[in-house]
Formats: structure tokens, C-alpha cells, sequence
């Protein structure tokens, strides 16, 4: 077997999944006003899973962005992880609604240039225009070697009035 894993020669432990669960809790409850956006690896199903739990008990719906999200939002509802398919809506219904009422859920947490957050961040996304009130969450810790890219992501994200909250 040969293996890697991300900080794996970082001393100490991981925080358990469910303080990250009560951190991003903690922030739907802070911004009702806002759009929420957040960012996240699509391969952690029981973040998405969470994250589905908390956008219900906020009474948010959720618009999906990004090929690996969309598929592995796919295979947890196919699997029955997801139990809620009508939460998920189109863009076209999100800008309908109020932003208090929405939560945009993409893949991009590592500042990778042609993903959603960056395409979202550059102003370049065909169906997303970030709003100045818009709170941003990036759910995930940095990746080594990925920082430079993740902060020129979050700097054009502040510079267009966004409010932004990392490692959550």
C-alpha cells in the first residue's frame, strides 16, 4: 500500500466533523440576510449531507456549482444520504428568491483557477454574480502549496464586499 495524507506530518489531531458542523451552524445563524456561499469538497459526503441538514433548518435552498459537486450531490440522493431532493433548486430559481432564502454550494475551497468559487470571484460565471452582502465560507483547510491561490481568491471575493469566513 502506498498512501499520503494531507498534514499527516502535522502534530496533533484533526477537529471531529461535528465542530465544523456546530461552526458552520453558528454562521447560518449569524447571516440570515445574506446569500450564503460556500465552498467545499465535493468528495466529502457527510459535509454535504450536513451541510443539506443545516440549509433545511435555515428554510434556505441550495443551487449547486461545479461537474464533481453536482455528481457526488448525485450519488449521495442515489444513495439515500440526501433524503431531501426538493431543497435543490436551478440558479434561474435562485435569483427569484430572497438572498436570505439561498445557498450557493461549490466546489473551488482551494482557489483552483477554473473552478465555481474562482469563476464566482472573478466575475466570470455565466449564471452567479457575487452580490456586496454575500457571505462566503470556505469549508475546508488549505492544502499545502495551494494558499497563494486561495488568497487571491478570497482577497477579490473582499474586494467586491463579500464577507468571507475560512477553515470553517
Amino acid at each position: 500500500l502506498l498512501s499520503d495524507s494531507t498534514n499527516a506530518l502535522t502534530p496533533g489531531f484533526s477537529n471531529s466533523e461535528s465542530v465544523v458542523d456546530e461552526a458552520l451552524g453558528e454562521i447560518f445563524a449569524e447571516n440570515t440576510e445574506s446569500r450564503i456561499i460556500l465552498a467545499t469538497f465535493a468528495s466529502n459526503i457527510y459535509r454535504l449531507v450536513h451541510i443539506v441538514e443545516t440549509c433545511k433548518e435555515n428554510n434556505r435552498k441550495i443551487v449547486t456549482f461545479g461537474r464533481s459537486m453536482n455528481t457526488n450531490i448525485g450519488i449521495a440522493t442515489e444513495c439515500g444520504y440526501i433524503k431531501d431532493k426538493e431543497i435543490f433548486i436551478s440558479s434561474d430559481e435562485a435569483n427569484k428568491l430572497p438572498p436570505s432564502k439561498v445557498c450557493l454550494l461549490c466546489t473551488g475551497s482551494q482557489g483552483e483557477p477554473l473552478a465555481a468559487l474562482s469563476r464566482i470571484a472573478n466575475g466570470t460565471d455565466k449564471n452567479i454574480t457575487l452580490m456586496p452582502n454575500d457571505t462566503v465560507i470556505f469549508s475546508s483547510s488549505p492544502i499545502p502549496g495551494n494558499s497563494m491561490s486561495i488568497n487571491r481568491t478570497i482577497n477579490k471575493l473582499y474586494l467586491k464586499g463579500a464577507k468571507v469566513y475560512t477553515n470553517a
